[in-house]
């Protein structure tokens, strides 16, 4: 069976500004949906961490909004991250990074944790070299692409220059991104701003920011409206509400994989129609 390697945190605390601390973890939704959809098309999943930990789920993200408030969604999802036998002990990223022949595709979801770790983790880092230079279907939503930048040779660096608030050692640290032209989208500035008054508190960067300085071409959706790019082998999500269109054009896209279309740059939105005049 054909694997899709799912990517998350080994930590649940995120740094905020001004000292300021908050629990953190996967979004519950994020997860399991594209998850379960994978398994359904026919695919094997593999949870993947930095540390080999179980991932910890962001309990703002336990509810049934995010579900549309349907109560056998919801307990389906939580099934999953309970049974699921690769969540129980997922793999580290390191026994991943030495072998990544056998993935179709790899995935990284959101919550803010990929903030931490992931975002300037080598062996993600070279997860994703790898998958870049073969072209391989690689997907994030939400906060997830921020984990991209884990492919930059000096991802701790730039992390760190996002965080001192340095644009200018951030934009030399980036340079020759292997995603940079790529179009994308990610967790809103809007979106953000929103939730730092539901944390009390103020990230340390934004991510969009990141990945603008980065050089990626980033757009968004008006706020938790749903929002799929897809350029080439990137596919990015903008927030929860985009958990499920992303899962298709992921299992799309590696059908579609071999085509000479797929390999050339180009773009392709994803989501319902009504949503269109938000773009």
């Amino acid at each position: 069976m054909k694997k899709i390697l799912i990517v998350a945190s080994s930590t649940d605390t995120l740094e905020l500004k001004d000292n300021k601390k908050m629990a953190t973890g996967y979004y519950l939704d994020e997860l399991a949906v594209p998850a379960q959809y994978f398994i359904e098309a026919g695919y094997a999943v593999v949870i993947a961490t930095p540390h080999g930990n179980k991932p910890i789920m962001d309990e703002n993200s336990n509810k049934l909004a995010l579900f549309d408030n349907n109560e056998a969604k919801h307990k389906a999802a939580v099934k999953f991250v309970v049974t699921n036998p690769s969540m129980q002990k997922p793999k580290t990223l390191k026994e991943v990074s030495k072998n990544t022949k056998d993935y179709v595709a790899v995935y990284v979801p959101g919550g803010h944790a990929p903030m931490n770790d992931l975002m300037q983790d080598p062996d993600l880092g070279k997860i994703l070299r790898d998958f870049h230079k073969e072209k391989k279907v690689t997907a994030f939503l939400c906060h997830g692409p921020v984990a991209a930048l884990a492919s930059l040779p000096k991802a701790q660096e730039f992390r760190r220059a996002l965080v001192d608030g340095n644009r200018t050692a951030a934009r030399e640290l980036a340079k020759n991104w292997q995603y940079a032209g790529y179009n994308m989208t990610v967790f809103s500035d809007d979106e953000e701003k929103i939730a730092e008054k539901e944390m009390k508190g103020e990230v340390q960067f934004f991510v969009a920011d990141a990945l603008t300085l980065a050089g990626g071409y980033v757009e968004n959706a008006a706020v938790f409206k749903p929002l799929v790019v897809q350029d080439r082998e990137l596919i990015t999500g903008q927030n929860p509400a985009s958990d499920l269109e992303l899962a298709k054009a992921v299992v799309k896209a590696i059908v579609e994989r071999k085509t000479e279309k797929f390999s050339e740059p180009h773009m392709t939105k994803f989501g319902p129609e009504e949503h269109t005049a938000d773009l």
